[in-house]
């Protein structure tokens, strides 16, 4: 049985209206998931979908700037020996949403009802483990599905570089010098990052597709921003478009 191949993107800790999703879209074993980064900080939920998200081979995670903000603040969490190292990453973690993420981390490693030496040993294993998780996720990936050439990436690329010669800085946070720029022809990018209110000349949250190269279609359906957004996810093998508003969920 052939199975389809579904991209969305910036979950933003919304673990609930992300499982919605999988229900809505009827996923299951043969199809395949990409999820262009961002599946943590800002909503209640981010460590619930991280770990969600392993027990899945047909699911593939690539690197948002929030996880690589929270790989940055990890790094000098291990290096210090403190998951509360006052480092400059870790604030600029804190200070863009990874409060929420942070108290997961805290509330599910017990740090409450541990001795202290306990804790950093069970903290220490843990952070490692998410580290190199974060560390090793794909910047980009390019795929064919009916014959389309596709490149998933979380921000966008350099219209002026190759696919191969990108910045990991320029994938991650890329905005408008991208999405409005030509690019590769051949090639559709499908990109988030960018809520869509942002780009869409009716401020909507609506996936947007470039009209006039079409070559780009932008996913990022606003979480971040809470009440107003949704989660938007395309099918890639008959581009139908599946929305989940964030006010269903929080309403229902």
């Amino acid at each position: 049985m052939k199975g389809k191949t579904y991209v969305l993107s910036d979950i933003h800790g919304n673990f609930e209206i992300f499982k919605r999703m999988l229900e809505k879209i009827q996923f299951n074993s043969h199809d395949k998931l990409y999820i262009l980064g961002d599946i943590c900080d800002r909503g209640p939920c981010s460590l619930d979908i991280y770990f969600y998200i392993q027990k899945f081979d047909n699911i593939t995670l690539l690197k948002g700037n929030h996880e690589y903000m929270m790989q940055e603040a990890l790094k000098e969490a291990i290096d210090h020996n403190d998951f509360d190292f006052p480092s400059c990453e870790f604030k600029l973690w804190a200070q863009n949403g990874g409060e929420k993420t942070i108290e997961n981390i805290r509330n599910y490693l017990c740090k409450k009802n541990l001795y202290h030496c306990d804790y950093t040993i069970v903290r220490n294993v843990f952070l490692r483990n998410l580290y190199n998780y974060l560390k090793n996720l794909p910047l980009y990936i390019e795929l064919t599905v009916n014959h389309k050439d596709y490149v998933l990436v979380h921000a966008g690329i350099d219209p002026e570089n190759s696919l191969e010669d990108q910045e990991e800085d320029t994938l991650l946070w890329i905005r408008d010098y991208f999405f409005l720029s030509e690019c590769d022809l051949k090639k559709t990018y499908i990109f988030g990052h960018t809520p869509l209110c942002f780009i869409n000349r009716d401020k909507s949250f609506d996936v947007w597709y470039d009209d006039e190269f079409h070559n780009k279609i932008g996913i990022d359906g606003g979480l971040a921003l809470g009440e107003r957004g949704q989660l938007n996810c395309i099918c890639l093998d008959d581009d139908k478009v599946f929305v989940i508003k964030m006010s269903e969920v929080n309403h229902a």
